[in-house]
């Protein structure tokens, strides 16, 4: 059997490893490390991009699909026949069905199927792609929120905004390439939005309602103090890193220095809604 190294790639190693592998963490650790890129430099996509942005909302506790998008005629059948059905979770306790309490109609051109919650909404599902498909074995709360933000529900995975993050880079240097609003943690707590095994820079950052909307981010002291204690630090953190060889936990952490220094300028301008026009105050309702 011939190997031909020279058409070995890193997409080739990693379609060839089993996803679920416990090895794949330290194998694309390692990988990562020995990349000497900018890591957030914007990196051009496979395919030309259309969006420039992109907005996860989760809502944890929010409303219930079969009040929403997911239409199950069977299931409010059941429910005028008060018919009973196995309790949710481990529970074998039979409850009574309890059907949807808005009426659906079709939308648009496409005709989906949508609840009287949002008929606005409705008139655009022309424009909406929806997937009423995806199904899980899994009703646990905690390790259903993991799975949906990592792809994973028992072992510790990055985040699907730190894969963007690492996969795309941003434009912006001075500002976090992933934020997460959360104003109460969800399930699963951070790990929703950790980095795991992929470069500490690539961690989603926790924006806050309140006067201080990212924590530690008021300057404590002067500018030119602050500038000397970070030229100390980053000089003595490359020293080590140079001294240790490629540590792309260190590596991160001197990233992340030189990014929190320059939040401190930038961000305060960017959360204070004071500057927005009343025609976005009128936008957002």
């Amino acid at each position: 059997m011939q190997i031909h190294t020279s058409s070995v790639s890193r997409r080739h190693v990693l379609r060839s490893l089993v996803g679920g592998s416990l090895l794949l963490p330290g194998v694309l650790a390692d990988l990562i490390a020995q990349d000497a890129r900018d890591p957030l430099a914007p990196r051009e996509p496979h395919f030309a991009p259309k969006a420039r942005r992109m907005i996860l909302l989760f809502s944890t506790g929010g409303v219930s699909h079969m009040d929403t998008f997911d239409h199950k005629p069977q299931l409010n059948q059941a429910a005028s026949r008060n018919q009973t059905v196995p309790g949710g979770g481990l529970s074998l306790e039979r409850r009574p069905a309890l059907g949807a309490r808005w009426r659906f109609r079709p939308g648009g051109r496409c005709g989906t199927l949508v609840s009287d919650i949002f008929p606005h909404l409705r008139e655009r599902m022309d424009d909406i792609c929806l997937i009423n498909s995806m199904t899980t074995d899994n009703n646990e709360h905690f390790q259903a929120t993991l799975a949906i933000h990592t792809g994973s529900f028992f072992q510790a995975r990055p985040s699907l905004g730190s894969w963007l993050s690492w996969g795309l880079g941003t434009f912006n240097r001075n500002l976090p390439s992933f934020v997460v609003l959360a104003p109460n943690l969800p399930y699963a707590g951070t790990q929703v939005f950790a980095n795991d095994f992929l470069p500490a820079y690539h961690q989603g950052a926790r924006v806050v309602p309140g006067p201080e909307p990212i924590a530690n981010l008021r300057r404590a002291g002067a500018d030119w103090m602050q500038q000397a204690e970070l030229s100390l630090a980053g000089a003595l953190n490359r020293g080590h890193l140079q001294r240790n060889g490629n540590d792309s936990e260190l590596a991160a952490r001197i990233r992340s220095f030189e990014t929190a220094y320059q939040m401190q300028f930038e961000a305060p301008e960017v959360f204070d809604l004071t500057r927005e026009t009343n025609e976005t105050f009128r936008l957002y309702g």
